[in-house]
């Protein structure tokens, strides 16, 4: 019981990052990372893993750097 709970809070984790990753890569990654403007797909397909782990660190620098643009 305490294992199927634990796995689907993995896969919630993982889903909500698959989901913030797609946005993150047409939005997003310009305006935390400006050595990624203009970047190939190829690029951006290499970084998907480390977004979705990553979701919540990568969340707060995109919201901090889209206040600190205005």
């Amino acid at each position: 019981m305490i294992i199927e709970i634990l796995l689907l809070l993995i896969a919630l984790y993982l889903f909500l990052g698959f989901i913030f990753a797609i946005a993150f890569l047409i939005k997003g990654i310009d305006l935390v990372d400006d050595g990624a403007h203009g970047s190939t797909f190829g690029f951006k397909l290499i970084i998907i893993p480390g977004v979705i782990v990553f979701w919540p660190v990568l969340m707060k620098k995109w919201l901090i750097a889209k206040n600190n643009k205005r």
